[in-house]
């Protein structure tokens, strides 16, 4: 039939496309899709405020780890930019289970960890309402292998890690991750965050 080859060449050309789109989606840089089903390990970590952190004690919906550089700041560090977003999804979000930490790597960029009261300034300079965590020789970021900041890690509530960001990310990006795990956005069918 005259209109068979057309047919199949648009076809052709359409599943050309959604390889492109799809191999483009996978590839981009930074964001990577669930790693492992296994639960990463578990840490106990102290609060630079006082208190330790117990990660599976939380079990929490979902959990979003920052792994940030909070000194030296300059106030234009890709972590110090990727705070509020961290914030917002904590006002967002936590109402619908989701449980927001940083973890202090500053040290894998200076190779020094930072002393207490220097974490203790920059969690009221960048006022924090989440936990930062000290990990003076970066053991829960080895264990995580997290080697550049900013990196956030999404876990799901059995520990696995159900997204992943080696860079900064922005928060419609975040927000689209964190509803697959803890449902819709806020406002809808449940209510949002205080």
């Amino acid at each position: 039939m005259p209109g068979e080859p057309c047919r199949e060449s648009r076809f052709n050309c359409w599943g050309r496309w959604a390889l492109v789109t799809f191999a483009t989606f996978i590839s981009v840089p930074g964001c990577r899709q669930a790693q492992s089903t296994t639960p990463r390990p578990d840490f106990t970590l102290s609060q630079v405020r006082g208190g330790m952190f117990h990660l599976r004690a939380e079990q929490p919906q979902a959990t979003l780890l920052a792994f940030l550089q909070t000194v030296p700041d300059t106030g234009d560090t890709p972590s110090r930019r990727q705070v509020p977003f961290l914030l917002s999804m904590n006002r967002q979000y936590r109402a619908r289970g989701l449980k927001v930490v940083i973890v202090d790597s500053s040290a894998l960029v200076t190779h020094q960890a930072p002393i207490r009261d220097t974490l203790i300034n920059a969690s009221y300079d960048w006022q924090l309402d989440i936990p930062l965590l000290e990990d003076d020789d970066n053991r829960v970021a080895r264990n995580w292998e997290v080697t550049r900041v900013p990196t956030l890690l999404l876990l799901a509530s059995d520990g696995t890690v159900a997204q992943r960001w080696d860079r900064l990310t922005d928060p419609a990006r975040l927000a689209k991750s964190i509803e697959q795990i803890c449902g819709g956005p806020p406002g809808r069918g449940g209510g949002s965050a205080p």
